[in-house]
């Protein structure tokens, strides 16, 4: 019966952090997190970092310092995903007591991505004393690639540090080159040089050397990205109108409410698109929750058709795919369709990255799923296929699939002129100022990063808002307000340039990934090599 007690207190002492591994962390896991939409702060992503780092390097370099090192890292993760993240509790809360359990699920782990940057990070330094400067970005880096890499749907690749800049899109030009993780490593990079330059002032040894090189390191991509943000040819691709419905989801949720509640707010906005000239018009995330290829489900196309007729423009919609017979066994799909004068064109995308547990649980077959109506069990889309209106290729990312680089980097490597990114964001908050969470403002950043990355125009159309245009720049040109039922008709500027980053892919983020684990491997190495010649160890 004692070994229960024991076994929990031996935890305790493990893992529970102590006096001296709390104020630290918490202060750059703070700071890092002020670094995020909606604030849009420039310093502190550049200064975040560096007490951590500080005090990692302060450590003592042996088991208990690595054991401090993880315990502070949970510090760290706890909090400044907490403060991040916070989002998915008071988001989901509204339709669920499970919320808590799925904030939990998903704190917990991010807080073990946090443990494994602060292990690899003290390994690194302390087990082959690798500089600070080159130690930081490569463990951070890696735990941003570990986390958007994990398998199935439990990859959450949301907001990286990177992101962070999207509020100043000429400084993070880069991103074409090495892409939004390459944009984290050259933030870890600058803080990592920051941290350096302290413990030479602090140790009163020379530093303005080292003032000089974080100067450089600071404005030289800077600087390169404003020139190339001036430079950049840019040509009109076509003018979109992007419709917002602004559907509240506990009503999207009742499936004849919801319909009833999106036609009438239709029919309001439809005389806006006269004289809009559109080429295209670009409806949320299944705004309308049929199967639009159904013949069953046909006459709730029908109004729609006769829209495209009057705005003289096809319609692309997010509704449900579906594989099967949907009077039998199917599996269904989140998937974008477009419709014209005459009907439903011969397209559609499956959405590809589906989001943890409310479309696909992890890890379990999704015909498990099959009593519960569109929830858990979405099948997961194949290709890249593109909506092709005129003489323009447009690429569809469906909702949390923005924040996955890897889609609209596919896109545009099948050709695409535009991404357009249609979403319901209405699950992360409520017309109440109280009831809005950050995910409102932290969710559209993402395509500000991908129209850098590709050096393309994006569209959004978000059911609640924020609907909006983004040049190849990174510059929003027009976006909507939150809660509002508007539409928004622009000219959407790309460019002809396959980037560096689109050909190429995440080389930067793959890197540190693969630095990290030889890191890790020579400090083990050096570690055991260190105990076979410790003389202690040979005593009879």
């Amino acid at each position: 019966m004692s070994a229960g007690p024991g076994r929990f207190a031996a935890l305790k002492a493990l893992f529970w952090p102590r006096q001296g591994e709390r104020l630290v962390p918490a202060v750059s896991a703070v700071l890092l997190a002020l670094s995020y939409p909606p604030l849009h702060l420039l310093v502190p992503p550049f200064v975040g970092l560096v007490p951590f780092a500080l005090w990692i390097h302060g450590l003592a370099p042996d088991a208990d310092g690595r054991r401090a090192a993880v315990r502070g890292s949970i510090v760290f993760g706890a909090i400044h995903f907490g403060i991040v993240f916070y989002w998915i509790l008071i988001a989901l809360i509204w339709f669920t007591p499970l919320a808590i359990l799925a904030f939990l699920a998903a704190l917990f782990g991010l807080i073990g991505i946090a443990s494994l940057f602060g292990w690899i990070l003290f390994r690194a330094v302390h087990g082959v004393r690798a500089p600070l400067w080159i130690a930081l970005p490569v463990a951070w880096v890696a735990g941003e690639w570990t986390r958007a890499h994990l398998p199935s749907t439990i990859a959450f690749p949301w907001l990286d540090l990177g992101t962070s800049l999207t509020g100043f899109p000429e400084l993070v030009g880069i991103a074409e080159l090495v892409g939004s993780r390459g944009v984290s490593f050259w933030i870890a990079l600058v803080n990592g040089l920051l941290a350096v330059l302290v413990l030479r002032v602090r140790e009163r040894k020379r530093w303005v050397r080292q003032a000089a090189v974080a100067a450089l390191a600071v404005t030289l991509p800077m600087a390169w990205g404003i020139w190339r943000a001036g430079t950049l040819p840019v040509r009109e691709a076509g003018t979109v109108t992007v419709v917002q419905p602004n559907i509240p989801e506990h009503i999207k949720l009742d499936a004849r409410a919801g319909l009833d509640s999106t036609y009438a707010s239709l029919v309001r906005l439809w005389p806006g698109l006269v004289g809009a000239g559109a080429d295209l018009v670009v409806l949320p995330e299944v705004v309308l929750r049929i199967f639009p290829q159904a013949e069953i489900h046909r006459g709730f196309i029908e109004p729609l058709v006769t829209w495209s007729r009057f705005a003289r423009a096809p319609i692309l919609l997010g509704g449900l795919g579906y594989e099967g017979d949907l009077t039998g066994a199917y599996t269904p799909y989140n998937s974008a369709f477009v419709v014209d004068s005459m009907g439903v064109w011969d397209y559609r995308y499956d959405k590809r990255y589906l989001v943890p547990f409310v479309e696909r649980v992890p890890l379990i077959p999704s015909r498990w799923f099959g009593t519960l109506q569109y929830f858990g069990g979405f099948g997961v889309g194949e290709g890249w296929p593109l909506a092709r209106v005129g003489d323009t290729a447009y690429g569809v990312l469906i909702c949390y699939e923005s924040s996955y680089p890897e889609g609209a980097r596919h896109f545009r490597l099948e050709g695409a002129d535009v991404l357009l990114n249609i979403t319901n964001d209405a699950w992360y908050g409520r017309e109440p100022l109280y009831a809005r969470t950050t995910a409102l403002w932290q969710h559209p950043a993402h395509m500000v990063m991908r129209a850098i990355e590709n050096r393309m125009g994006v569209a959004r159309s978000a059911n609640t808002g924020i609907s909006l245009f983004v040049d190849p720049v990174g510059r929003v040109q027009s976006r909507t307000y939150l809660f509002e039922a508007n539409l928004l008709t622009d000219t959407v500027l790309t460019t002809d340039i396959l980037t560096f980053y689109t050909r190429y892919g995440d080389l930067v983020g793959s890197g540190a990934a693969a630095a990290a684990l030889l890191l890790v491997v020579a400090s083990a190495s050096l570690a055991r090599r260190g105990r076979s010649l410790d003389p202690s160890r040979h005593e009879a």
